[in-house]
């Protein structure tokens, strides 16, 4: 437990959190509703193109690589290199068929990841997971690895159950390449949070299209500096 709690295995109180979320910035929380709203009835080729043009940019992974250029400016996709496009073309069916799944479910969006059944959980992760390799071959550059931009393209699209990851936090925190059990990872953690501390952590968070991925990934990126 690295994220949500201190050094002494403590949770980290409620109040800390929301001045954490609330501290983050306005342009990340904006950038995050807009693509939860966005997606709100599902993805399709659209949606998906939209969202990762929308996201790129303000996680600064526009400016070299292969998402140089990205944008959604005016109404309007920009994909120079077309790596939006060949992103698509991997995942489009994975990820079109893995939020029809969790739709299913009936659950509510913003916590879904920690209120299906573990088992099902587990195949959500593993999914993930699958996704993620695809992505990284695409995402792969002269200078990048792929597994930042692959988890920001997740995300992007999946924000109710995808992480996005940064260098440090690959090396600093989460310490493995395999993004499925990062996932898994992060619904223990959240969900023994809420148990320990009988909070739900979206109560922390006074955005009303939240998710828990989102949250978490604010409190990530705070305990790597």
């Amino acid at each position: 437990m690295k994220i949500l709690f201190d050094n002494q295995n403590n949770p980290l109180r409620g109040d800390y959190i929301k001045n954490c979320i609330a501290g983050f910035g306005e342009s990340y929380n904006a950038t995050v509703l807009e693509i939860i709203n966005n997606s709100r009835k599902g993805i399709d080729e659209e949606i998906f193109f939209k969202n990762v043009a929308t996201l790129m940019p303000n996680f600064k992974m526009t400016r070299a690589g292969p998402f140089k250029g990205v944008k959604y400016s005016i109404g309007k996709v920009k994909d120079p290199n077309g790596q939006i496009a060949a992103c698509w073309e991997g995942i489009s069916n994975n990820a079109v068929k893995l939020r029809n799944f969790l739709d299913l479910h009936k659950k509510d969006r913003a916590r879904v990841l920690i209120e299906i059944l573990r088992p099902t959980q587990n195949e959500v992760a593993s999914e993930l997971w699958e996704m993620f390799k695809k992505l990284v071959s695409l995402c792969m550059g002269k200078n990048t690895l792929g597994l930042v931009a692959a988890s920001k393209v997740l995300f992007a699209v999946l924000p109710e159950v995808a992480l996005p990851i940064d260098n440090a936090q690959w090396r600093r925190i989460f310490k493995t390449i395999d993004y499925g059990d990062i996932i898994r990872l992060m619904a223990e953690e959240i969900t023994e949070w809420e148990r320990r501390t009988g909070k739900r952590l979206d109560s922390c968070d006074s955005q009303p299209l939240t998710t828990l991925p989102a949250i978490y990934n604010v409190m990530a990126m705070k305990s790597k500096s």
